[in-house]
């Protein structure tokens, strides 16, 4: 690999800022060409640096030497481009876009980094790799000057460089810059530094303005390795060199000054004090000091600090801390952990390797096994790797040892047990870097007993807490309320909690391995679980939030955003507390609908039902709806009717006349979805419509009156549908409930759809999916979505219907709505049609017929068979075609299917044409043979024609 960029780019574009833009095209036209000639690829430029692979290290030199004769041609004006060179040797693989191999590359981008402009430096690997190849340019060509045995910035063991020397380009430069350049006491580093180049640009970035700058954050996540990596970076600026002093092992605050001493190899002097002996040493010298470890002599090392910058004007010092100093001039940098992805994610290998934190695992476990790779199979197990590890590098670098003797999939199952596997840390480190626990165990030694109490507590939280959640939870006579936020604070000082704002609202979480150490130490689990179990049930509390007058907005946002802390509480509950979390899980229920999380809402309700808790009836019922509910949300509708008539069976036993018209209403909706039961379904809509109307539920009523709009509006009575729709969406407005009234606005975008009155479904269905958007209901989104799709389809906008569509039915198969997904790949399928292309439009319409087929929903069976029909006819598979528009016909009228007067009409004019086509005796063949066929003959059928 060779690594270029030209030496003082960003000042010679502000010197020369026109001529720059000749010599910037003349360099990029002298590279192209020359790595051309020399079989060389360049695979990335950024800026005006240029990134190239080569085949062999005969290519690669010449094009290096090629390229500095030619710039040293064209430098005779101002501005002269000076190109410095890197070259190296290493293992690399190519991705496709890019290569895959951090610590290869990196190498090469240090390499270059120590050059100067003109200069090309090869490293031992390149020089080594094709020795033979390099003796024989030695004797002819180039030659190599042996610049010994460097180190490079990213602190990593030294390596022998090499200077690339040939007639025609420049010999003579400073001394590298390298660490060796300028005095220093950094240790040399076994393992290279990986990743955070962003934040290393941003703390240099911060040095300046400011003198002091402090790194914090909890242990582990690499705070000593970031600011010795910065000041390598920084060294150049420091005449008088970078130099670290360990704090750690120091006990006594007395002595730190000494250890600086120590440190800079300044010797005592009898006659002077140690703090002047040292203030007269740094006095008038550049210089860079790394205070390391801090936060147990926090308060003397702050004092210190102050003093020094005070009394010695050149000197800047990085501080690491678990908090901060609070001395004057202190800027801080919050070190997080590394970038890790999300287990949700589906993450290719080359992926994953761009994470900072796989980056990580993978070069550590290469170290002891180099065998390792991530594959499709592994790359799964080692996201949540490192997600559960929250990006930890101390707890990464452990976990990675463990390959050795464990595969990527058994380390991650045993992360429950993390403290008992992540042990092992090297012998030479500092106790507390050899366990996780122990790393845990030094911060949470430091903190007061009410710190320690507080931090155990607040293990309880999933996903983070509120302020209000951890004064309510965790306070009691040991905690006063008024003490919650002065003790949190000082956690968070001290980097053993985060926090985060969001929206104007802040939230505070744990590292999950910070948790789980807490959680284990906490003796009165009992306590606490059930202090948070309560109050996270009456967060969820729908009939307070009705009440209180709470907007529905907020609530779902809240909710939303606890939704880890309401799974462990229902999860604690469904074990301490049965009927409070069938309570609970009953009052989820609306949340579950309004964000369209039927999947797990059902998953939840299953759970605790199987639990077999001793429960109360009424409770075991409204579970039983809960499941009716999810189940025909899914399009399960056969196991939902008998969810529903189990309810209803329970709510008749100890009349419970609320339960009974609740179950009817869903029994309602269940039945109507079969067009031979319309008649059953109103009949169980008007038993629950008098019961409600008895009780005074006007909610209740209107969510009936809504269903009800849809039985009316299938026989054909518009007005009384209309005045269904519009008397229910009087009532949700009173009651301010944002979700119903969506809903309904989305039902009257289809009702105006139907009569054809567009703009104002546009109107309507605009409007709903504008609501469906605040509320993030992704259900009601593709509801939305399918409806302006149909909408545009009849205004003959096949393309925008087309996306819509397609954005609609991604959003169902995310949520496994599949009821729905009928509906979208139906108008799907006839939009594709009007687009041209009928096989994709059959695929689409049998797809829809499958469907209802699993589902048992059967409303939307016409519709299909008769687009196949129209599919067909355009495919000139006239016979086909003709038992399409036969069946479709026979079939609503035996079983009542729904089917436009319009529709009907254009079916009989294509079966005119195919008549006259196929003549009369084919004809009355296959009409007496539609006339045979059953429901499920013609769904066979459809299923089983193959004309892909």
């Amino acid at each position: 690999f060779l690594f270029t960029d030209i030496e003082g780019s960003s000042r010679l574009s502000q010197d020369f800022d026109k001529s720059m833009q000749g010599k910037l095209l003349i360099h990029k036209k002298i590279f192209h060409e020359v790595i051309e000639e020399n079989n060389g690829f360049i695979f990335k430029t950024v800026g005006e640096a240029v990134f190239c692979a080569f085949g062999n290290v005969y290519d690669a030199v010449k094009a290096a030497v090629d390229i500095q004769r030619k710039l040293i041609s064209v430098n005779s004006d101002e501005p002269g481009l000076k190109v410095r060179m890197g070259m190296h040797t290493g293992m690399a693989e190519w991705s496709g876009t890019d290569y895959m191999g951090y610590i290869t590359l990196a190498r090469v981008q240090r390499i270059m980094s120590a050059s100067y402009g003109g200069q090309i430096l090869i490293s031992q690997d390149t020089y080594e790799y094709e020795k033979e190849i390099i003796d024989a340019l030695t004797e002819t060509e180039f030659s190599f000057r042996d610049l010994g045995d460097r180190r490079l910035k990213d602190l990593t063991q030294p390596i022998k460089l090499y200077q690339v020397c040939a007639a025609g380009i420049t010999l003579d430069f400073p001394a590298l810059k390298t660490l060796d350049a300028r005095p220093n006491n950094l240790p040399v580093q076994l393992t290279n530094f990986i990743g955070r180049e962003n934040e290393i640009s941003e703390i240099k970035k911060l040095f300046s303005g400011s003198r002091l700058i402090t790194l914090i954050g909890p242990g582990g996540t690499g705070k000593t390795r970031l600011a010795m990596q910065v000041a390598a970076d920084l060294i150049d600026e420091f005449d008088d060199g970078v130099w670290l002093v360990e704090l750690a092992p120091l006990l006594d605050p007395a002595l730190i000054l000494q250890k600086i001493n120590a440190a800079l190899g300044i010797s005592d002097q009898p006659d002077r004090e140690t703090e002047f002996n040292l203030i007269s040493n740094l006095k008038n010298k550049t210089i860079l000091i790394i205070l390391d470890n801090c936060e147990h002599l926090v308060e003397v090392c702050a004092r210190i600090a102050e003093k020094l910058l005070q009394s010695c004007s050149k000197l800047k010092i990085i501080a690491t801390s678990r908090e901060t100093l609070r001395c004057k001039g202190e800027v801080v940098h919050k070190v997080l952990s590394l970038a890790h992805p999300e287990p949700e994610q589906a993450n290719t290998p080359f992926e994953l390797s761009q994470f900072e934190a796989v980056r990580l695992f993978i070069e550590r476990a290469l170290a002891v096994n180099p065998e390792f790779r991530v594959n499709n199979e592994n790359a799964p197990a080692l996201a949540q790797i490192c997600y559960q590890l929250d990006g930890i590098p101390l707890a990464i670098e452990l976990a990675a040892v463990r390959i050795k003797v464990l595969p990527v999939e058994k380390i991650c199952a045993k992360l429950d047990d993390r403290f008992k596997l992540l042990t092992g840390g090297k012998r030479t480190a500092l106790p507390r870097q050899q366990t996780l626990r122990a790393l845990i165990d030094w911060s949470y030694d430091l903190l007061t007993a009410k710190e320690k109490l507080l931090l155990l507590r607040l293990s309880v939280f999933s996903g983070g807490w509120t302020m209000e959640a951890a004064e309510e939870v965790c306070s009691d006579e040991n905690i006063e309320i008024f003490e919650t936020m002065d003790t949190q604070t000082n956690l968070l000082d001290k980097s053993l909690i985060n926090s985060s704002e969001k929206s104007g609202s802040i939230r505070f979480f744990m590292l999950e391995s910070i948790r789980q150490y807490a959680n284990e130490k906490l003796e009165e689990k009992k306590e606490m679980s059930m202090k948070h179990f309560y109050y996270f049930k009456k967060i969820a509390d729908v009939n307070q939030m009705r009440l209180s007058k709470t907007d529905q907005l907020e609530w779902i946002k809240l909710i939303e955003s606890e939704q880890d802390n309401i799974r462990t509480a229902i999860q604690w509950g469904s074990q301490n507390e049965p009927d409070d979390a069938y309570d609970f899980v009953y009052d989820m229920t609306e949340f579950w609908n309004i964000k369209g999380y039927f999947r797990e809402g059902l998953q939840t309700c299953m759970k605790v039902l199987n639990a077999n808790l001793p429960v109360k009836d009424i409770l075991r019922a409204k579970i039983f709806q809960n499941i009716a509910l999810m189940k025909h949300s899914l399009g399960n509708i056969s196991e939902a009717k008998e969810y529903i008539e189990k309810s209803l069976l329970i709510c008749r036993e100890i009349n419970d006349e609320a339960g009974i018209a609740r179950s009817l209403n869903v029994l309602g909706v269940i039945t109507s979805l079969n067009q031979e039961n319309q008649a059953q379904a109103l009949e169980y809509y008007e038993q629950a419509l008098s019961i409600f109307r008895k009780i005074g539920d006007k909610r209740e009523m209107a969510i009936i009156m809504y269903n009800m709009s849809f039985l009316a509006g299938r026989k054909g009575n518009n007005d009384e549908a209309l005045n269904y729709k519009t008397e229910a969406l009087k009532i949700f407005k009173e009651l301010n409930d944002t979700h119903q009234i969506t809903m309904i606005l989305a039902s009257l975008g289809v009702f105006e759809f139907r009569r054809k009155n567009f703009e104002e479904a546009l109107n309507y269905s605009s409007e709903s999916l504008k609501n469906s958007n605040l509320l993030g209901d992704k259900y009601l989104i593709s509801i939305n979505l399918i409806n302006l799709g149909s909408i545009y389809s009849s205004l003959e906008e096949y393309g925008k219907a087309a996306d819509l569509l397609k954005e609609s039915i991604i959003i169902l198969k995310e949520g496994g709505y599949m009821a729905s997904m009928i509906v979208a790949l139906m108008y799907l399928g006839e939009v594709t049609s009007n687009l041209g292309d009928e096989k994709k439009a059959i695929n689409l319409h049998k797809e829809s017929i499958q469907l209802m087929l699993d589902s048992g929903i059967d409303y939307y069976l016409g519709f299909n068979l008769y687009r196949l029909g129209i599919s067909f006819f355009n495919l000139e598979e006239f016979e086909d075609s003709l038992k399409y528009f036969l069946y479709m016909k026979e079939i609503t009228e035996k079983y009542f299917i729904p089917f436009g007067a319009e529709k009907f009409k254009i079916t009989d004019e294509h079966i005119e044409k195919i008549k006259k086509i196929i003549g009369n005796e084919t004809y009355e063949k296959l009409l007496n043979d539609a006339g045979k066929l059953n429901k499920d003959e013609a769904i066979n059928f459809a299923l089983g024609s193959d004309k892909e």
